[in-house]
C-alpha cells in the first residue's frame, strides 16, 4: 500500500513539474495586455485523465500556482490554483470510472469545453476582484483563445499518447 502511495505521489510531482514548465517555458502572447497562451492547461487535462483523484487535482493546482509565482504574477497564484483545480475536476470525474485505458474517449472529448468555460469564467471573476469589471471583460477574448488552444492541443496530445498506450503504462508501472 505504501509503495502505491509513493508511486502516485512521485507521479504527482512529475506532472506538477510538467504543468509548471509547460506554462512558463512555452508562451505565446495574445497581444491583449499581460495574457498569454501556454500549454499548461493541456497538461492539466492530460494529468486529470491519467492520475487518480485527488492527485491530478493537486498537480494541476500546484503547477499552475507555481507558474504564476515564478512568472512574477504571485497575486494570481491563489485564483489560479482554484481555477486549475476546477478545470481538472471535469476530467477527473469522467475518468474515475473509465476502464478503457484511453485518454481520449467520448466523455473526455467534451471536457475541454467544460474546462474552457471554467477557465473563462474563473479568470473573469478573479480579474473583477483584482482589477475591474472592464479589465475582466477585455480579458475574455484572451482567455477564450487560451481555452480553445488548450483543447486543440489536448486532442492532439491525447491521440498521440493513446497510440503508445501511455495511460496503461503509467498505471501498470
Amino acid at each position: 500500500m505504501r509503495k502505491k502511495s509513493l508511486v502516485k505521489t512521485t507521479y504527482t510531482a512529475i506532472f506538477t513539474a510538467i504543468i509548471l514548465l509547460s506554462t512558463t517555458l512555452i508562451q505565446f502572447s495574445t497581444g491583449l495586455g499581460e495574457g498569454y497562451i501556454h500549454f499548461g492547461d493541456c497538461f492539466i487535462y492530460l494529468t486529470a485523465c491519467i492520475l487518480p483523484f485527488p492527485y491530478c487535482i493537486i498537480a494541476g493546482a500546484l503547477g499552475g500556482a507555481l507558474a504564476d509565482i515564478l512568472g512574477g504574477f504571485a497575486i494570481w497564484s491563489i485564483p489560479t490554483a482554484i481555477i486549475k483545480l476546477l478545470i481538472a475536476l471535469p476530467f477527473a470525474i469522467v475518468c474515475k470510472k473509465e476502464k478503457s485505458g484511453k485518454i481520449l474517449n467520448k466523455k473526455t472529448a467534451l471536457m475541454p469545453i467544460v474546462s474552457g468555460v471554467f477557465t473563462i469564467l474563473g479568470y473573469f471573476v478573479a480579474e473583477c476582484f483584482l482589477y475591474s469589471v472592464a479589465s475582466a471583460t477585455l480579458s475574455i477574448i484572451g482567455n477564450t483563445i487560451q481555452a480553445v488552444a488548450s483543447g486543440i492541443l489536448f486532442y492532439i496530445t491525447a491521440t498521440a499518447l493513446d497510440k503508445i498506450n501511455f495511460k496503461r503504462r503509467i498505471n501498470n508501472g
